[in-house]
């Protein structure tokens, strides 16, 4: 036998100190396993704990499988972002930033866009809605006519730029109370106001839709509007108004006539008295007829077929005397407008009485007259069909019924 393969005491000591832990392992095993089955058996009831032990081994081993699986594929948990405006403490801050180090090494986060700059706070709770600079509101038109009473002070052209109209509009809706002489407005005088330029028209015995258009140079059409009850085919009513949008009518004469001759003591006198002191008799408080007859030959004050009418239309011959109704200085004399010739007299009790569509005078501005007196003769010129008397009455501005002062 050779020597050389046999071991040499060293190489048996050797081994000898490996392999006893090895084959002492296994022995020491098998004893500590049948001691904790054997304990196992006598102390715990198995049918009892199995359903346990089922249960503890299904959870540990999907806890394994997921531990395994993050392991093996390099995920890494995120951690939370610090939200703007928000705080958290140093310590958590600091191991946010200590964990996201390694991970800004893998794959760097993309940079967020920048915050929005709202109109209300960041700390608000609640949805603000964007405000909108111009606002467009659309201009609606009225849904009717309208009055208005005349205040002190006011003009034609003060009323008209009020309401946005044309001072015409104003003149031509209130032909009747102004008789087409607009420097005689007076506070308490009541004027329909239109929605829209145009004209006002109060329909006369017999007309039709088609006449009126043609008077006012528009199309039939603008008759059958929102402002007027009328229905196509429908006849006219006497004293019916009619909004004309558009419409126009005779050119207005916005100044008195500089002179008028009349006869009498009064030589040539201003249609207005404007800057003549008066001074007069005063009124013996009650009126008589300036006809010296009650018949009425026209309107009515406010009559139904003519609302507009302030006045009372006198029954009178071409040449007839008119009478003072009352002792009363002349405040106006001469022609004005709608009115023709006209007289105003100032009674000095808050009355005031004019007398209208005279064919001439004898009267002047300033002059004294009495109760009865001949102020004029009978005509009819101005705004007028026929020989009339337009009489008014008025007391602090504001028109009276005539009917209700007659003797």
């Amino acid at each position: 036998m050779n020597e050389s393969s046999l071991p040499t005491p060293i190489e048996r000591e050797r081994d000898t100190i490996t392999n006893a832990p090895t084959r002492s392992c296994p022995i020491l095993l098998r004893f500590v396993a049948w001691c904790m089955t054997a304990v196992w058996r006598t102390c715990v009831d198995w049918r009892t704990k199995r359903p346990f032990l089922t249960r503890a081994t299904a959870h540990l081993s999907i806890i394994a499988l997921a531990l395994t699986t993050i392991f093996l594929s390099g995920v890494g948990i995120p951690t939370p972002r610090v939200a703007i405006g928000g705080s958290f403490s140093a310590d958590v801050a600091s191991s946010v930033e200590t964990d996201s180090s390694m991970e800004s090494e893998i794959a760097p986060l993309p940079t967020p866009p920048p915050p929005v700059v709202w109109p209300h706070p960041s700390t608000a709770d609640t949805i603000a809605r964007m405000p909108v600079p111009h606002t467009t509101v659309p201009e609606r038109l009225r849904a009717q006519v309208v009055t208005y009473t005349v205040r002190e002070g006011d003009t034609i052209f003060d009323i008209a730029a009020q309401f946005g109209l044309a001072p015409e509009t104003v003149v031509w809706s209130n032909r009747e109370a102004l008789k087409d002489a607009p420097w005689l407005i007076r506070p308490g005088l009541e004027l329909f106001i239109l929605p829209v330029d145009g004209v006002y028209h109060t329909v006369r015995a017999g007309e039709t839709v088609e006449e009126i258009a043609a008077e006012y140079g528009v199309e039939t059409e603008a008759l059958y509007n929102e402002w007027n009850d009328l229905e196509e085919g429908e006849p006219l009513r006497e004293g019916q108004l009619l909004v004309v949008p558009g419409g126009t009518s005779d050119e207005v004469a916005w100044e008195p006539p500089p002179r008028y001759p009349a006869p009498g003591p009064a030589g040539y006198s201003y249609g207005v008295c404007s800057g003549v002191s008066v001074q007069g008799p005063g009124a013996n408080g009650w009126f008589i007829l300036p006809t010296g007859s009650p018949r009425v030959s026209g309107w009515y004050f406010h009559d139904p077929r003519n609302p507009t009418h302030i006045g009372l239309d006198y029954a009178c011959r071409l040449g007839d005397p008119i009478y003072a109704a009352d002792n009363g200085v002349v405040t106006i004399a001469g022609w004005s407008g709608g009115y023709g010739i006209l007289v105003e007299l100032n009674h000095g009790n808050g009355f005031v009485t004019r007398y209208g569509h005279f064919s001439s005078l004898t009267t002047g501005c300033g002059q004294a007259v009495y109760q009865g007196q001949v102020i004029g003769y009978c005509g009819s010129t101005g705004w007028s069909t026929g020989p009339h008397l337009h009489f008014e009455i008025r007391y602090n501005g504001v028109p009276q019924d005539p009917m209700a002062y007659q003797p």
